[in-house]
């Protein structure tokens, strides 16, 4: 098969780095609290968040498993070989969800109008949705990640779920996610992320514990009781 030329298959920098609060805050958050299971959607080639998740386990001297989804072979060939040395960490080249859980044209145009996130610009934002469908299809990546995850590590919830793949799916990807410990939120303020930062705002049963503004915005959220027993401070 012919594939057309995509933007998935180029390799690019982490937005989440030592620039950035986030990279430290997960660490902290991993050393802090006892975790045993964490999922990543959108590992990209394992620089930035899956580096500080990394570099958290490793701090915390504890048994952590973490799994780490990417769709983008060239990215996901970095990934895994960068990581193989670790037992622990497993990457999936696989995505997400199915192809049904993408969003229809009609309903990304009209947030993308009423938000007016992206500048507004709606052609382009639907390319970027044509151009994930169409690469998930000729690559014949059209897996249910979470899924084959929560199978192979023999759980229905994790301790991390971390959101930061598709721009179309990070919603549905959090719905698919439920009852996690904590949530580590990318791109909150465009469409990714929008919905489930912004429920989480309004579950009483989480709390806020970081939001940086910058980019598209990032956050953690976890469960009251964690925050109270091990955040005090």
């Amino acid at each position: 098969m012919n594939f057309q030329p995509s933007e998935l298959d180029n390799i690019i920098g982490p937005e989440v780095n030592q620039n950035t609060q986030s990279y430290y805050v997960i660490q902290e958050y991993i050393k802090r609290v006892p975790v045993k299971t964490i999922i990543e959607i959108g590992a990209s080639s394992g620089g930035g968040t899956t580096e500080s998740l990394i570099n958290g386990i490793q701090k915390s001297g504890r048994k952590t498993k973490l799994a780490s989804l990417e769709v983008s072979k060239p990215r996901f060939d970095n990934l895994k070989k960068r990581y193989q040395h670790l037992d622990w960490f497993t990457p999936y080249n696989k995505s997400s969800l199915p192809i049904s859980f993408f969003p229809s044209e009609r309903d990304v145009a009209t947030f993308i109008l009423d938000t007016k996130v992206h500048g507004g610009n709606v052609p382009e934002v639907i390319r970027w949705l044509r151009q994930d469908i169409r690469y998930l299809k000729e690559h014949n990546i059209e897996d249910d990640g979470i899924a084959a995850i929560k199978k192979d590590f023999n759980v229905s919830s994790f301790d991390i779920a971390c959101i930061d793949g598709s721009e179309f799916l990070g919603n549905v990807e959090f719905e698919a996610l439920p009852n996690c410990e904590a949530y580590i939120l990318d791109d909150i303020h465009v469409y990714k992320c929008w919905y489930a930062h912004r429920k989480l705002l309004n579950d009483p049963n989480y709390v806020l514990l970081f939001e940086e503004k910058n980019r598209g915005g990032t956050s953690l959220f976890t469960k009251k009781e964690i925050a109270e027993k091990y955040f005090k401070n």
